[in-house]
């Protein structure tokens, strides 16, 4: 999809990090967009701030993990816009806490929103994409949904299920007119350290802090995820952490999570004797 100009394009999770910088960057690309957020005061915020382009924008309050919610979603954007060219399932959360300290209501809550909310999107939203002459969907994975890491347990279970879901895609809609991307990202500066369930005030304190010296800019992020969908990609690595992360794993499949394990190790040492541990339950992808 070379020009996104007056395509239409469905974004989830639009209201804050990658979601909020796609919006900005695919208004600038003169696209037209259907902002989809839970959090209602801040997606008013940028679909206001977006309107100001004269480019069609339209605001629709949905949690993401809510299946009848999602299937009336659909309807709603094409009674704004008439068809839909593009959907990006971006909407994510994070909970960062050890397995054994998971609880199952949170394990639940994560799955529903990182997992379903992806299946959920692409399921109600292809039969339209499927009619379009040139349609795009694009999922948001993880680094953590090639490579697992402690206290992401669920996380990267569920960043996993939508690279595996997004692959299965591949084949099965080859030859139509639709086109996917999964994309994994590595450290991004956005909310999901902040808004993550399970994390001791210090430890989440302290992977902010990490995440905004060293974590890309969201709008780097979403400039790659766009030219992604331009170039037709089907994969997409984000971040020199991901790219060295998956290099790793490639190379030592089994030795990488061992050398995950000394790194656990040392990190929960250096807490216990009161030095930082860098937070490992703040680790994520950003979306």
């Amino acid at each position: 999809m070379r020009d996104l100009r007056d395509k239409v394009v469905v974004v989830t999770g639009a209201a804050s990090g990658i979601g909020k910088a796609l919006a900005r960057g695919l208004c600038a690309k003169r696209a037209h967009l259907a902002l989809v957020d839970i959090d209602e005061a801040r997606l008013t915020e940028i679909a206001t701030e977006l309107e100001a382009s004269g480019q069609r924008v339209s605001r629709h309050q949905a949690d993401v993990g809510d299946r009848q919610r999602m299937q009336a979603l659909p309807d709603e954007v094409l009674a704004e816009h008439g068809r839909v060219d593009v959907l990006i399932n971006n909407a994510g959360v994070s909970v960062g806490a050890m397995f054994v300290d998971h609880s199952i209501d949170d394990a639940e809550w994560l799955l529903r929103i990182n997992l379903m909310g992806v299946i959920y999107g692409c399921k109600f939203f292809l039969p339209e994409l499927l009619k379009a002459e040139s349609a795009h969907i694009v999922n948001l994975s993880s680094m953590f949904g090639i490579f697992a890491m402690p206290g992401q347990a669920l996380y990267s279970t569920s960043k996993a299920g939508v690279r595996a879901f997004t692959e299965a895609l591949w084949t099965e809609l080859d030859g139509t007119s639709v086109r996917l991307t999964c994309v994994h990202p590595g450290g991004i500066r956005t909310n999901v350290i902040r808004s993550a369930r399970g994390m001791e005030a210090g430890d989440k304190a302290r992977a902010v802090e990490l995440q905004e010296r060293f974590a890309m800019p969201a709008q780097r992020a979403a400039a790659k995820v766009i030219r992604a969908i331009e170039r037709d990609r089907r994969r997409v690595l984000i971040g020199v952490d991901a790219h060295i992360g998956v290099f790793l794993k490639r190379l030592f499949p089994v030795g990488f999570q061992r050398l995950m394990t000394l790194v656990f190790r040392l990190g929960s040492s250096r807490k216990s004797s009161g030095k930082s541990s860098g937070g490992w339950g703040g680790k994520s992808s950003g979306q």
